[in-house]
Parts: structure tokens; C-alpha cells; sequence
């Protein structure tokens, strides 16, 4: 009995102890870590949305929306990352065939972006959506690492030993448990959905939108059934609205959901989000999105096991983009926008009449029952530039053909992507590119304003020296014969009729053998420099996208031999490189029957590319050097070897070598030169105001969401051209010359009569352009037409550039002048009466 209670009490303390850590373990749970646990569970019972705020609107000057957010709702589909089971596979796909045929009741559609498409004959295959082999593997072990299928290194760089597309299909439908009697067309939906969820799996925190701005019916409909949709929810969403639809698309800019991994990995983008593709939407993203992180928010909500809301838990607001408020005046742009399409389209009717009465059918042919013009372009495109002179700031800027912004927010339809992209139509006018900054176009005559201020501000002319036209104009070589092969003219019959040309009448009559021999005392440098001091080679600032640069002449800019050649500057590099792998194939043949090389064998082409670059502004005394090649990179033995073919190639690269005949081209305009019409409204708002090369500008400000000014343009000097008062005064003359009714000047004769009594071209100076690009037969009509008018002429406010390719001439733009000048003029009187006070008034 004595030995059995010291046992009894040992087990008695064993259970205590026991007791005692049990009782630790239990307070450790409820009290040391109850508060980790209690996190845990709320995790599962809530969800965490990210909220993003409302992009900025784009304003005109006068505070005119031309672009805005509006209300609208998505549908979003998750999954609860802890139902993963078959059950709720099946029950998932039980929501999402519901709900997509409410969303399509509803007039709505869902996203498609399945990697697994059908075509005609009903095969099916990938769509990855990018040529890249690169990426189209990292797309495929994407794919397959986040659908279950097995996928290796090994397999990814051999498509052979992937799965096909009808597999992994298969596959997908069994695995998600979509009916096999449902067709392809309404199973993809539900693979798409599903395939964008697997792809996001890292982030299943988020849901994905399966369906965007769909009706208030439709979201009716769903929550209604909110209960029975597991995963399927509604959001308050935004979508962009361009209420004046095609006006100042290409200044605005559009939208697309395009964001790019970086956006998505670093900024807080989502791929569903849309993102500025062009205009000023793109280049000011980073101030008008409320899709970055720094002005994301949240909501937070309490679900149940089927995920469906219970209450709100807490809410921190997103912050809404910045207002961006454009220089653009929307009435003006409205009258430019209408002035440009009915110049093209009167130039247009012009030029079929020009063709029916000369050319008695033989530059025409019948198709579908329409006449139709062989090798000829008629007027189809233009674009206008209206600038603030003082400023430097764009008042209206047209692109014609438009288009609509508000297309690419629904999401183009095959037959709009074929209108903006793929037809003949959009080959032909490109509809999305803005032609105000991105043609470089051959200026003409306008281009002489340039030459005739170089010329004096070098002193190679002067305000009284007189030149007659002895057309046609000479270049002398060095034993000082004169060139007579192709010299040029100038373009009126009776060159008397141009003697004793000081400036000021060589710019009214446009004279072309004054400027022949102007530029040819200049020199192309010198013409190089002044244009470069007008702006005219170097970006003008503007805020838009795809604006191109123009170019002037000189050895450098018509072949570099320092550049590779897709860097060139003209095409002539690979026109004369195609001719020399043309004939390099046929002196390798003529040698060696049995040889395989040719014209697209790299040998053939490395041998052109070294031979291009023996023109470094002169090929004489290079004949061994073309041998040496021959030889050494083709194999050629010298001794077979024809000096016909070293003579042959040497004539081919005189092609690229700056002469002296293009020098004096370029001083018309004409040769190499090519420029933008936004880079030709700077170089004249210059000669208006007096030197002042100003930055371009199509945005004025930036403001927050409390109307602050964040950001604001003020006019900026480019350069600064001090050329004596005289000089300005003399080309201005000139210029006032081109346009007057009693000076006879170049467009003298375009005005409508209505215009001349209104005093209208009292008013204005300005310049006309015909920019020769081709010429059939007797028929000269491709021409590009320019015409250039600042007004008033004392103290002048704007700057208007009508540029019309294949236009005919430069005065068949007049009635675009007149339709703006008039329009700038009434509605600025009309403005000004506003602001007069009766006899009794008060000034306001």
C-alpha cells in the first residue's frame, strides 16, 4: 500500500503538468496568437478590391470637353482560391454559361482573348497574337504551365512536341466540365474566361472583367441572381467618350487596352485597363491616368462562402487623373476640319475634269462600270495648320481622312479595321496618321521665303540687286562649260517677263531662276543651316505622336557612308544598292554558270554594302578598289574582271553623290527637300513675327482634380533670327505681293470676288507652293499643293498652312484661305461688338 501512493501521486503530478501545457498551449491560441488566427479568418471572409480613379478630360482652350469619363458598368468573374475542387469547377462553369447569356440578351459580348481559335475548315489552332517566336514560346509555356499541361525547356524550343491546339482544348473542357455538345464558338467563351484566370493565378485576389459597359438590364438581371452566379459580380466602371467624334481625333488621340508588361509589373496598370495609344491621350498618360498605383484605393467587403457581398468593411477613394487643357479652339477647329474636306474633294472633282478633257480615255479604264485613273493620284489627303504666331501655339490642326476615337473604346469591328487598316482606301489616306506632323512633303515654292532671307542675311543678294531669267539655267563645270542636260527653268513661257527681279518680285512672281541662282551662291551647307534656323530639320516640340522630321540636301542627307542602310535619310541608297545586287548577279553568272548565288545571297549583298560605301562624295580613282571587292567577296578572279562592270558600278554610285544641280533644286524647294506642314507653320509664324522661331505647342496646361494649375506651357524660343527690319520687310512685301489683286502676284487671281470686296486680302501676305512629283504626259496634276498665309499684315496673330498632296497646284488651295480668313475674321468682330457698351453702358 506504502509503494502504491508515491506512484499514485507521481501520476497525479504527470497529469497535472500535462493539464498545465495544455492550459499555456490554449491561452497561447486565444491570446499571444488569437489575433494572427482572427487575420486569417477575416482574409477568407473578406475581399480587397483595388479601386482606380477616373481618367483626366481633355480640354480645348475654352473649356470645351473633348474627351471625358462616363459611367458604366463591367462584369467581373473570381475565383475563391480556397474552391478548387471538381464541385465548384463545375459549378463555375454553370455561372459563367449563365451569365454569358445574360450579358448577350443584353446586347453585350465577352472578352475573347483565347489563345485557342478555329478556322474556316474548322481546325484548330494557336493565335498568339504576335510574330515573335520569342515570345510566342513564352506565351505557349505560359499557357501550359498555368493550364496543368506538361511543358520542358526541351519541348518549348520544338513545336512539334507541342500540344496541339485541339488537345489541349479537349483537355480544357474536360477539366472545367463544359458540355461536350456545346460548339466551339460558345465553349471558347468559357475557355477564355477560364484561361485568363489561370493566367492570373499569382493575383487571385483580383477578379478579371469578362464583359465591359454592358446595360443597366444586364446588371439587373445579375444581381438578381447574384446568389446562384458563383464568382460573377458587377462593377462601377468608366469608358472614354470623344463627344465631337472625328474633330482633333489625331490632336486628342484614342485609347486602347495596350498596357504593357512594365505598366502592369511596375505602375499598377492591368492589362484590361486602357492606355493613351496616340495623340496627346498617350503622351500625357502619366498626368491624365487614374490607373497608376500612386492614385490607386481600395474597398474592402465582407463575402460569404459563395463570395457574394455581405456589408462593407471600409473604403480609401482613389484619386481621379489631371485635366489636360489643349490650345486647340474647337469652332476654329470645326471650320479647318470643313475647309480641308471640301478643298480635297474640289481639287478632287477639279482633276477628273483636267483628265476627261485631255486625256481622251487613254489614262483610264472601266472597273465595275466606273472609270478609273491609271497611275494617277488625285487630291484624297491634306492637312492644315492654324498657329498663334506670338506663341507658338497650335490654334487648329486637321488630318484628313479622321476617324472616330469612340470606335476603339467599343472595340473595332472587322469592317472598321478594314476601313482604318487593311483596304485599298486606307493604303491609300491612312486615316490614323496625322498628316500635319507626319508627312515630310517637298515644300515647292514656299520653301523660297527661306532661300531669299539666307541669302541676304550671307550676302550673296541684296535689297536692290536685280537678276534677269535667261531660262533654261546653267551649271558650269570646271572648265567653266555650261551643263545643259536636264537644266531646269523657271516655270513661267516668257522669262522677260521676270527681268529685273529685286526679292520682294522674285516672292510675288515666284520666280524660280532668281532662287536657282541664289542658292547656288549659298551653297547646299549654308541652305542646310538656315533652314535648321527656321526650324524646319529638328522636332518642333509639339506634343503628338509620329512626328517625322524634314530633311534639306547635301552629300550627308542624300547618302551618308557612315550609316547602315535602313538609316538612310532618302530612298536612293536602296534604289542604287538594288541595282547593284541586280548587276553583281549577273557579272557572278556570267563567270559561273553553275553558281548559286543571286541578288538575295548574302555575299551579293555584303559586296553591294561595301561598295556603297567607296561613295564618300567622290568616286574617282576608286576602280581598284570596286576590283578588290569583286574579287576578294565574290571570288572573281581579276583577270576576268570586265572593266565594262567597274565602269558600270562607278556610274551606279555618281548616282549617289550631291551635285550642284540639286543645290539649286533645293533652293525651289525641290530635289532632297522635304518638310512637315506643322515644321512649315513655324518657319512662317518666323517671318511674321519677326525672327522669333518658337517651340510648337498643342497643350496649354495640366490641371488637378481642384481646377490647380499643375503644369503649364509657356511660349518657348527655339531660336532667335536677328536679321535687320528690312529683310523681314522685304520678304513680307513679297509675300503681300503673292496674294494681292493689284500686285498680279502668283495667286492673285484665286480669290472669289465676294472675299476681294471684303477686304480680306487687304488683310493677309502669303505664298503658294506647287511641288512637282509627277507628271503624266501632258496631264501635271500630282503636284503638292502648299499654300502659306499669316494675317493680319500688321501685327500679325496667325499662321494658316494648307498642304493638299497631289493637289494640283498651290493656288488651288486658295478657297481653304478664304473659308478660314473669312471665319477668323467675322467671328472676331462678332466677339468684339460683344464687348462694346451702348451710349449709357458701363464697360464690363
Amino acid at each position: 500500500m506504502k509503494k502504491l501512493i508515491p506512484r499514485f501521486i507521481i501520476t497525479i503530478v504527470l497529469c497535472l503538468c500535462m493539464m498545465g501545457a495544455l492550459i499555456l498551449r490554449l491561452a497561447s491560441l486565444t491570446l499571444a496568437e488569437g489575433k494572427q488566427y482572427e487575420d486569417v479568418a477575416e482574409n477568407r471572409s473578406t475581399r480587397t478590391t483595388i479601386l482606380k480613379g477616373t481618367r483626366g478630360r481633355i480640354l480645348d482652350r475654352n473649356g470645351i470637353v473633348l474627351a471625358y469619363d462616363e459611367t458604366c458598368y463591367n462584369v467581373q468573374f473570381q475565383r475563391d482560391a480556397d474552391n478548387r475542387t471538381e464541385y465548384y469547377s463545375a459549378k463555375y462553369t454553370e455561372a459563367l454559361i449563365e451569365a454569358i447569356k445574360i450579358i448577350e440578351e443584353g446586347g453585350s459580348t465577352t472578352v475573347d482573348t483565347s489563345y485557342i481559335q478555329m478556322n474556316d475548315d474548322g481546325e484548330l489552332y494557336y493565335d498568339w497574337g504576335v510574330e515573335s517566336e520569342e515570345i510566342q514560346q513564352k506565351r505557349y509555356y505560359n499557357f501550359c504551365s498555368a493550364m496543368g499541361f506538361y511543358v520542358t525547356d526541351e519541348i518549348i524550343k520544338d513545336k512539334t512536341k507541342w500540344k496541339t491546339a485541339e488537345s489541349a482544348y479537349l483537355d480544357m473542357c474536360k477539366s472545367w466540365y463544359i458540355p461536350p455538345e456545346m460548339p466551339f464558338e460558345e465553349a471558347v467563351k468559357i475557355i477564355s474566361i477560364r484561361q485568363e484566370v489561370n493566367l492570373n493565378n499569382y493575383k487571385a485576389y483580383e477578379p478579371i472583367t469578362i464583359a465591359y459597359n454592358v446595360s443597366v438590364d444586364v446588371v439587373s438581371k445579375l444581381e438578381m441572381r447574384s446568389d446562384q452566379l458563383l464568382g460573377i459580380s458587377v462593377t462601377e466602371s468608366t469608358t472614354r467618350i470623344y463627344p465631337y467624334g472625328e474633330t482633333a481625333a489625331h490632336v486628342v488621340g484614342y485609347l486602347q487596352r495596350s498596357a504593357t508588361e512594365e505598366m502592369v509589373d511596375k505602375q499598377g496598370y492591368s492589362y484590361s485597363d486602357f492606355v493613351g495609344v496616340s495623340g496627346v491621350e498617350y503622351t500625357f498618360e502619366n498626368f491624365l491616368t487614374g490607373a497608376s498605383t500612386e492614385r490607386h484605393g481600395q474597398r474592402v467587403i465582407k463575402v460569404n462562402r459563395s463570395g457574394s457581398e455581405i456589408s462593407l468593411v471600409s473604403v480609401s477613394p482613389a484619386k481621379n487623373g489631371n485635366d489636360v487643357m489643349l490650345t486647340i479652339d474647337l469652332p476654329l477647329q470645326q471650320k479647318v476640319d470643313e475647309a480641308l474636306e471640301e478643298i480635297i474633294w474640289k481639287i478632287n472633282e477639279k482633276e477628273q475634269g483636267i483628265i476627261q478633257e485631255n486625256a481622251k480615255g487613254e489614262y483610264t479604264h472601266i472597273v465595275d462600270g466606273e472609270e478609273v485613273y491609271k497611275d494617277i493620284r488625285l487630291a484624297e489627303t491634306g492637312a492644315i495648320v492654324v498657329l498663334d504666331v506670338n506663341t507658338g501655339n497650335i490654334l487648329a490642326m486637321s488630318s484628313y481622312p479622321s476617324f472616330d476615337p469612340n470606335w476603339f473604346i467599343t472595340g473595332l469591328t472587322d469592317e472598321q479595321a478594314q476601313l482604318l487598316m487593311t483596304s485599298d482606301y486606307a493604303q491609300k489616306t491612312t486615316p490614323i496618321r496625322n498628316k500635319a506632323v507626319s508627312a515630310r512633303l517637298a515644300p515647292g515654292s514656299i520653301f523660297k521665303i527661306v532661300t531669299g532671307l539666307a541669302g541676304l542675311m550671307e550676302g550673296k543678294i541684296s535689297l536692290e540687286e536685280t537678276i534677269d531669267d535667261h531660262s533654261p539655267y546653267y551649271i558650269y563645270d570646271k572648265e567653266g562649260n555650261p551643263i545643259t542636260s536636264n537644266a531646269p527653268s523657271c516655270w513661267t513661257k516668257h522669262p522677260e517677263q521676270h527681268a529685273n527681279q529685286t526679292i520682294v518680285d522674285a516672292i510675288k512672281n515666284s520666280c524660280n531662276y532668281y532662287f536657282f541662282e541664289v542658292a547656288n551662291r549659298l551653297g547646299i551647307e549654308n541652305l542646310n543651316e538656315w533652314a535648321g534656323r527656321f526650324g524646319l530639320t529638328t522636332p518642333t516640340g509639339i506634343e503628338v505622336t509620329g512626328e517625322a522630321v524634314g530633311i534639306i540636301g547635301g552629300q550627308k542627307v542624300w547618302y551618308d557612308n557612315t550609316l547602315p542602310l535602313a538609316s538612310q535619310q532618302t530612298s536612293m541608297p536602296r534604289f542604287v544598292y538594288n541595282k547593284l545586287c541586280s548587276n553583281l548577279e549577273r557579272y557572278v553568272k556570267s563567270y559561273s554558270a553553275g553558281t548559286t548565288l543571286d541578288a538575295n545571297s548574302d555575299e551579293i549583298k555584303d559586296a553591294a554594302i561595301k561598295l556603297l560605301q567607296l561613295q564618300d562624295g567622290d568616286v574617282s580613282g576608286k576602280g581598284p578598289m570596286v576590283r578588290e571587292i569583286l574579287s576578294k567577296d565574290l571570288g572573281i578572279p581579276e583577270s576576268i574582271i570586265k572593266q565594262t562592270w567597274v565602269t558600270e558600278i562607278l556610274s551606279d554610285l555618281v548616282e549617289l553623290k550631291w551635285k550642284d544641280s540639286q543645290t539649286i533644286r533645293t533652293g525651289i524647294g525641290q530635289g532632297a527637300t522635304l518638310i512637315t506642314p506643322v515644321a512649315m507653320a513655324r518657319c512662317l509664324a518666323t517671318i511674321a513675327n519677326g525672327g522669333n522661331v518658337y517651340d510648337v505647342h498643342v497643350v496649354d496646361s495640366v490641371l488637378d482634380a481642384s481646377g490647380n494649375t499643375i503644369l503649364k506651357n509657356e511660349p518657348k524660343l527655339f531660336n532667335r533670327i536677328d536679321a535687320p527690319v528690312e529683310y523681314w520687310d522685304a520678304v513680307r512685301d513679297g509675300m503681300k505681293g503673292v496674294v494681292s489683286p493689284e500686285d498680279r502676284g502668283t495667286a492673285a487671281s484665286s480669290w472669289t470676288k465676294e472675299f476681294v470686296d471684303s477686304g480680306y486680302t487687304a488683310l493677309i501676305s502669303g505664298k503658294t507652293g506647287t511641288a512637282q512629283i509627277g507628271a503624266t504626259e501632258q496631264i501635271d496634276i500630282q503636284n503638292t499643293s502648299w499654300f502659306i498665309t499669316f494675317t493680319p499684315r500688321e501685327k500679325p496673330e496667325i499662321a494658316i498652312v494648307v498642304c493638299v498632296p497631289h493637289g494640283c497646284s498651290g493656288a488651288s488651295s486658295s478657297a481653304a484661305i478664304e473659308d478660314i480668313i473669312t471665319y477668323y475674321y467675322e467671328r472676331k468682330n462678332a466677339q468684339a461688338s460683344e464687348n462694346l457698351t451702348d451710349y449709357f453702358g458701363v464697360t464690363p
